[in-house]
């Protein structure tokens, strides 16, 4: 994972420079959304990629959208409903914390430690391992061991729907949902999943098909997709503690503020320390941040934003950084104050070699 350089100090500093000039300055009341909406619309106007977004200050219900009530896949995010729904099994006493999961070689999934670690399979964890995981890595193997362990999909969806959220759906294991984006669609029997038999049948599939499922995947296949709206309200409903008791609120919380993943997105323009309890997605033609943005005391109207923005068909480091400017347009106008620049904008010079990192 990549972590902040002087390029991307560089990068900051542009950002910033771009919502100053969306904005035309900070307002002088926050009360009044019409400039920030306006100021969203020119963003995701100038996106190069399809994009919706929400945002609802949680405290005084104030909000907006751009494109809010269209469905978009979740990717990852899809593992936050998933959570909500094994912490609410075990606020009843139908799971406990310590629930022993045994995972198979038929079980793992690409993507994070237990794939990296375990990629034979043949580990036990805990359901609460699992869960730190799942959120705080965004690991896909301890995604689909919890989903499992819950009841399947169609138990998280119906207590979604059951809540009110019927703009969001989950409908597939992780596994079933990488090999249709990628173009497997008549995969051998779970049992024989093993990590480099599922790495195989993707590598087999000829670009053209691939570029077709994941046109699918991203355009009308209603499965495992959610509206800006809807999930926006889940996660004010999750601050409130309205979802689940305060305990389980409160650890899904802390998991969601050490998440590790997308540190270009809804924290990139952020001031440092800034607390963000979030749940990104990632594929290669999805990249999206859901989370609470914690407001600094003094702020113009304090407290807690809920934000959530879903992109699809445009290049990663573009989609970053849309996500990146949606928030730090919503943090200047909520605070009141513009953002602030980082400490070095000068860059030491570097060996001239490739970099080998990835964003994630």
């Amino acid at each position: 994972m990549d972590g902040p350089g002087n390029h991307f100090r560089l990068a900051h500093a542009r950002f910033v420079a771009i919502l100053a000039v969306l904005c035309g300055g900070v307002p002088a009341a926050a009360d009044d959304l019409s400039s920030l909406q306006t100021t969203f619309g020119r963003i995701v106007e100038t996106a190069h990629a399809e994009v919706g977004v929400a945002l609802i200050h949680v405290e005084s219900g104030a909000r907006l959208d751009v494109h809010g009530d269209r469905r978009f896949p979740m990717a990852s995010v899809y593992k936050l409903p998933i959570a909500i729904e094994l912490l609410s099994q075990i606020s009843h006493g139908e799971l406990t914390m310590d629930r022993q999961v045994t995972i198979g070689p038929s079980d793992i999934r690409a993507c994070c430690t237990l794939s990296r670690r375990h990629p034979k399979g043949g580990v036990t964890l805990s359901a609460g391992e699992l869960l730190e995981l799942m959120i705080v890595e965004s690991d896909n193997t301890a995604g689909d061991a919890l989903l499992k362990l819950v009841g399947g999909p169609a138990v998280v969806e119906r207590h979604l729907h059951a809540l009110g959220f019927t703009g969001i759906n989950v409908n597939r294991y992780e596994g079933d949902i990488a090999f249709e984006m990628d173009g497997v669609f008549n995969p051998p029997p779970k049992e024989q999943w093993t990590l480099e038999m599922q790495r195989r049948l993707i590598a087999e599939v000829k670009p053209d098909a691939m570029r077709a499922a994941r046109a699918r995947y991203t355009g009308g296949d209603w499965r495992d997709t959610a509206t800006p709206d809807d999930m926006a309200l889940l996660l004010v409903r999750l601050q409130s503690g309205t979802l689940l008791p305060r305990p389980a609120t409160d650890l899904l919380l802390d998991l969601l503020t050490r998440a590790k993943t997308g540190p270009r997105r809804l924290k990139a323009l952020l001031p440092p320390g800034t607390p963000v309890a979030h749940k990104t997605g990632t594929t290669d033609v999805v990249i999206n941040d859901a989370g609470l943005i914690t407001l600094p005391e003094g702020s113009a109207m304090p407290g807690h934003l809920a934000l959530a923005v879903f992109v699809v068909n445009g290049r990663a480091p573009a989609m970053q950084q849309t996500i990146a400017q949606l928030s730090g347009a919503a943090f200047e106008f909520f605070t009141g104050k513009p953002l602030p620049l980082p400490a070095n904008t000068t860059p030491k010079p570097k060996p001239h070699r490739k970099s080998q990192r990835r964003n994630h």
